[in-house]
């Protein structure tokens, strides 16, 4: 049987916390070394050669979360599909491929600044949904990805509703007022959960 050499973390983490943003997975080992090749959610964002620190996500079969621990980067590097991630504490060929299929996390305020109308999709999640008056209609779950659209899942009276995020149903986004205005919520199809 192969032996293994465990990472030691730089630190465990509480609830208590603060926010971090999943951007990636680690996919296997990059040289012998211990660099770390992470597929990368956005593989043109300027964020991963800026990087000073990382969360390692370790998820058990139902993809829930069984650890998660922070690392100091030495190194990150684009590349063209991928990233090539150094961190301190990953010596080896055999600590790296111990990370394999962990997620990579960032502290929030590690992301690019953004543009005046532009948003997070994690920044949706938890903002009230309401239509062109003002009126309650629900509270944003998630973003669900697809190839066509994305949606926000939304909860609501009576289930979830996933409203796409494009005209006719998505009115607009204010963060500032931590709210989600859509049109023609009540057209779209209200699924139990």
């Amino acid at each position: 049987m192969k032996e293994r050499h465990p990472v030691e973390p730089t630190r465990e983490f509480s609830e208590e916390d603060e926010r971090w943003v999943r951007v990636g997975v680690v996919t296997r080992p990059h040289g012998v070394r211990g660099e770390l090749r992470v597929h990368p959610f956005n593989p043109y964002s300027s964020l991963w050669p800026k990087l000073k620190r990382v969360a390692l996500v370790h998820l058990d079969a139902k993809g829930e979360e069984t650890r998660r621990e922070e690392r100091v980067v030495k190194r990150a590097k684009a590349a063209a599909k991928y990233v090539i991630l150094v961190l301190d504490g990953c010596e080896s060929r055999e600590a790296a491929e111990d990370l394999r299929s962990v997620e990579v996390h960032v502290p929030r305020e590690a992301l690019p600044d953004l543009d005046g109308d532009e948003f997070y999709y994690v920044d949706l999640e938890g903002l009230e949904v309401v239509d062109p008056d003002g009126e309650r209609l629900g509270e944003v779950v998630q973003v669900l990805e697809y190839p066509a659209v994305d949606c926000l899942e939304v909860r609501c009276e009576g289930g979830y509703r996933e409203v796409p995020l494009a005209a006719p149903w998505l009115a607009g986004v204010d963060v500032e007022r931590e709210q989600v205005i859509v049109a023609e919520f009540d057209e779209l199809p209200l699924r139990a959960r």
